[in-house]
């Protein structure tokens, strides 16, 4: 019997069965058994490349090729296993709306420096401008962009949409394989069917939201008219960074990396320590306190308080 070796990209996952798309046509393959060997509970992840040992009686998953890169998280709020939210992607967007939820520094702080682990590159993109009566957004848009991040502040309502920012994310979205991550409700499946016309990717009321439920229940990768993938993914509540020390975690907030080393102990925690040069800049104004708070509840998964 002639058995064909091919590359394939997996798109979505379903137990132990993937969709991938292979020479441009969309297919549904099972995995090899021997991939869940020593125990390993998810061996593929949505954007791996794949090679597929395909017949004339079908095909199936026979190897996982090496990641170019990834972004996990730890898998349960104890802990537990890595849980890899996408791979081989080269752009992670952090999408928090202003309103309706309000907008939430802890989860896009935990989100940045997760990236940062991996060295990826990333894009904060603040929905519901449309909503911000209260001037609330220009705080964080300063704040991050200080820091060197690059910020998107848009609007996808109609009448007041955010054109040129909006054009800036959509040519972003085209050059990149992206990840759109945060919580229920902030509207990135509807943000992407605004940018790129004709996916209509499902999306919820946010009554929905505020009842548990997710409109995006599984992730996947989407191939973009026009060149591109964006992975698109069910909203978090949380993301526990996987296995973090505590000497390495302030090396992911770049306000804290550059004050390092004019802190007089080598093993500094920036927690309590008297001659810490975090703590003097934090009261002196220079490091804004919800991002020292985010460092302090990151810290405190890595010690397991």
């Amino acid at each position: 019997m002639t058995q064909e070796a091919k590359i394939a990209l997996v798109l979505r996952i379903d137990a132990k069965v993937c969709q991938v798309e292979i020479e441009g046509k969309r297919e549904q393959l099972p995995l090899r058994g021997r991939l869940f060997e020593f125990g390993a509970r998810r061996p593929v992840a949505v954007g791996d490349q794949v090679k597929v040992i395909q017949d004339k009686d079908g095909g199936v998953i026979e190897e996982v090729l090496p990641r170019r890169s990834k972004l996990s998280r730890s898998g349960g709020p104890e802990g537990g296993e890595e849980k890899i939210v996408a791979t081989n992607i080269s752009k992670v967007m952090v999408v928090s709306s202003i309103r309706e939820p309000n907008f939430h520094p802890l989860l896009v702080d935990r989100i940045l420096a997760g990236a940062a682990r991996q060295e990826l590159p990333v894009a904060l993109i603040i929905s519901k401008m449309d909503r911000d009566k209260k001037k609330a957004a220009g705080e964080w848009i300063e704040l991050y962009r200080s820091l060197g991040y690059e910020v998107y502040p848009c609007s996808i309502a109609a009448g007041k949409e955010t054109t040129e920012v909006l054009e800036q994310v959509r040519e972003l979205l085209h050059k990149n394989v992206s990840v759109l991550s945060g919580l229920s409700g902030v509207g990135k499946s509807s943000l992407i069917n605004h940018l790129i016309p004709g996916l209509e990717l499902r999306i919820g009321s946010l009554s929905r939201i505020r009842q548990g439920k997710h409109t995006t229940t599984s992730t996947q990768l989407i191939s973009l008219p026009g060149g591109g993938h964006v992975l698109d993914t069910p909203g978090i509540r949380n993301f526990n960074l996987f296995s973090v020390g505590t000497q390495e975690l302030s090396f992911y907030f770049p306000e804290l990396r550059e004050l390092v080393p004019q802190c007089e102990f080598r093993d500094c925690t920036h927690l309590h320590e008297e001659s810490c040069a975090v703590r003097r800049a934090l009261e002196a104004g220079e490091i804004h306190p919800d991002r020292y708070y985010s460092y302090c509840s990151i810290y405190a998964d890595a010690v397991g308080d």
